[in-house]
């Protein structure tokens, strides 16, 4: 199925969301002979990436099942007391990209939940503009893509990875991301239904793809890669949507304004509100339960580090 003009049009204008409409030029592949599928661990003798140290570290991931020209950094922390029966967490970083601080962030959740933590870092020189990342890379320059290209897919291939590496023995993942980083969590969590994580979290996200195939991609389904069919599998998903009490400023900067966005809610808090209201609507219309929560932590404003910690106790404490 080939989009028409408003699809082009939708991607023109959030392009604005999260990224500013950065660009940058085309990805520099590696130097002739260079191997980034995985570094040396600096200071741990014959350690390689996968084998994730215990503390802090980072390792380059190329996806050779996806976009093997375009690897990705992966900063990872370890406590000394996980095992290999223990949890992996990923946490998608917000609009600036970076992985250290918000792998940062999750170390005291780290240690007391005793998981390790990876945070895959899109950067813009490999990955441009908002096409590559929080909307996942499902479209490229005049059609869709691949599912094995979608960045979205390359969260997958990362667990694989670590996996192997590790010898971990879930079969799932935990998944985090706030503002960008939720943008990035929810629309994985929709167009990769069949995903192996067990709990996410999507947090102060910006914009959302309301689940309901009477509005366009990318604001909506219409004209989507997700198949009506595969809607009930969506829903049926422990996808855990949080929101800031406080983050209600909608005059916000960094928030998207233009008239699609704002169709949803004047700020981040009331277009989590509707999002969540219009999967709701749409479970009951399909006859199909909604496995979806929302919550709101009051006080916190638009602040990962404050979303942190409730985020966790969701993700590490399953009922």
């Amino acid at each position: 199925m080939k989009p028409g003009l408003p699809f082009h049009l939708c991607l023109i204008l959030l392009f604005a969301i999260g990224t500013c409409g950065c660009m940058s030029s085309s990805p520099q592949s590696s130097p002739a002979g260079t191997a980034v599928t995985a570094s040396p661990v600096p200071g741990v003798a014959g350690s390689t990436a996968t084998g994730i140290p215990v503390g802090r570290g980072q390792f380059v991931f190329n996806d050779s099942l996806g976009n093997a020209d375009r690897p990705i950094t992966v900063y990872t922390y370890r406590p000394a007391s996980w095992t290999q029966s223990g949890p992996i967490l990923i946490v998608m970083p917000g609009a600036g990209r970076t992985g250290e601080s918000p792998r940062d962030t999750w170390i005291p959740y780290a240690d007391e939940y005793s998981s390790i933590v990876l945070v895959p870092e899109f950067s813009q020189q490999y990955y441009p503009g908002d096409m590559w990342y929080p909307l996942g890379y499902t479209y490229g320059d005049t059609n869709w893509e691949p599912r094995a290209n979608w960045t979205f897919t390359a969260i997958e291939h990362l667990f694989d990875y670590v996996r192997t590496g590790t010898g971990a023995t879930r079969q799932s993942y935990l998944l985090d991301g706030h503002s960008a980083g939720g943008q990035f969590v929810h629309r994985l969590a929709t167009f990769l239904p069949n995903a192996r994580y067990s709990r996410a979290v999507a947090a102060n996200a910006g914009v959302y793809v309301m689940p309901d195939y009477s509005i366009p991609y990318p604001f909506g389904l219409k004209d989507s890669p997700l198949p009506q069919s595969e809607l009930a599998t969506v829903f049926s998903r422990k996808l855990i949507i949080m929101s800031g009490g406080s983050d209600t400023n909608p005059n916000d900067t960094s928030l998207a304004s233009f008239p699609l966005a704002e169709a949803e809610g004047s700020t981040r808090f009331a277009r989590a509100q509707a999002y969540y209201a219009r999967a709701q609507a749409q479970a009951a219309a399909l006859g199909v339960p909604l496995n979806w929560e929302y919550h709101v932590v009051p006080g916190i404003g638009h602040d990962e580090a404050g979303m942190a910690g409730p985020s966790a106790a969701l993700l590490f404490n399953a009922s």
